[in-house]
């Protein structure tokens, strides 16, 4: 400063408002590097999920996060149960010391997509239920045949895409404890009847009698059964809006575990969840039905009065 001269000096009250817009810049730049860090851990997180790369590019957070604890629970399930699911054949290692030749290399590569085969040549689709009532897994075949997508439902509620009248069916196959049933959202005969016409939406997730394990060997596998669950598609399969019902044949055997109960010599087991395939019961019309020769038509009405008959 030169002699004499006067200096300019910031007043208390613009030193406050520039130190304010400071900090507002470091907290805003320290927020955006916040959420870059978390969407490329989020992103990163997508990327090993057993999924195509264009279906997780399009994921949000809440998907990817649901996602991934259905994944995870999906390997517990594999590997808790009795027999254990191991990706792994024998011999290990050592196959990649033995000359491959072509023959080997097609099987090789026809086992690799073995699945992808399988499902195709199901008329139905797959499915594995927790026995806390989430699908752990589903097909992407479903898309075929209820229009709702493999994203979409795993992770989910069963109960959230069946008929409110088969909420009850549903948590007996899965052994759901009755008196939790209502907690979860299960709707018993009565309830069901008065609202067979809407859907409902579960809160909370059913919760297993898994205190009690499963009886010997004799009375858990096979389950087979019929339900109703949403369907997007019409008889053309066109998508609509408004979600009706398709009638699903579903069989499958109960998965357990091995369990130590004190006391006990027998080998018991406990229930994990359900394997299962489904498949869609088309409604039949009359002029579906096959007639044999010794067979015959004939209608009535309200009163049970005959209105045709046919000549033979």
């Amino acid at each position: 400063c030169q002699p004499g001269r006067p200096t300019l000096e910031p007043s208390t009250g613009g030193r406050e408002q520039l130190l304010q817009n400071l900090r507002k810049e470091k907290s805003r730049n320290a927020a955006r590097s916040r959420r870059g860090k978390e969407n490329f851990e989020f992103f990163e997180l997508a990327k090993m999920l057993p999924l195509p790369g264009a279906i997780t590019s399009q994921l949000d957070k809440a998907s990817i996060i649901r996602l991934t604890i259905s994944y995870l629970h999906m390997r517990h399930f594999a590997s808790q149960g009795d027999p254990p699911w191991s990706p792994l054949r024998e011999g290990g290692n050592n196959c990649n010391k033995v000359r491959r030749t072509s023959h080997s290399l097609v099987t090789d590569i026809f086992e690799q997509h073995l699945g992808a085969h399988l499902l195709q040549s199901l008329d139905g689709f797959v499915f594995v239920v927790s026995q806390e009532g989430r699908f752990l897994y589903i097909s992407e075949t479903v898309s075929i045949y209820l229009g709702l997508s493999q994203v979409e439902l795993t992770g989910s509620s069963v109960f959230d895409y069946i008929h409110p009248a088969d909420h009850v069916e549903m948590a007996e196959r899965l052994g759901i404890r009755p008196h939790l049933r209502a907690e979860a959202g299960c709707q018993t005969s009565h309830e069901s009847a008065s609202s067979s016409a809407s859907t409902s939406s579960l809160a909370g997730t059913p919760e297993p009698a898994s205190s009690s394990p499963c009886s010997p060997v004799s009375e858990l596998s096979e389950r087979g059964f019929v339900i109703r669950m949403k369907s997007t598609l019409t008889k053309r399969g066109l998508h609509i809006k408004s979600s009706g019902y398709k009638v699903i044949h579903v069989t499958g055997r109960i998965r357990c575990r091995p369990a130590l109960v004190p006391g006990s010599s027998r080998p018991l087991h406990r229930p994990m969840g359900l394997v299962a395939l489904a498949h869609t019961l088309p409604p039949s019309t009359l002029n579906e039905v096959r007639m044999e020769s010794h067979m015959f038509v004939f209608r009535v009405n309200m009163d049970l009065q005959v209105t045709y008959c046919e000549n033979r």
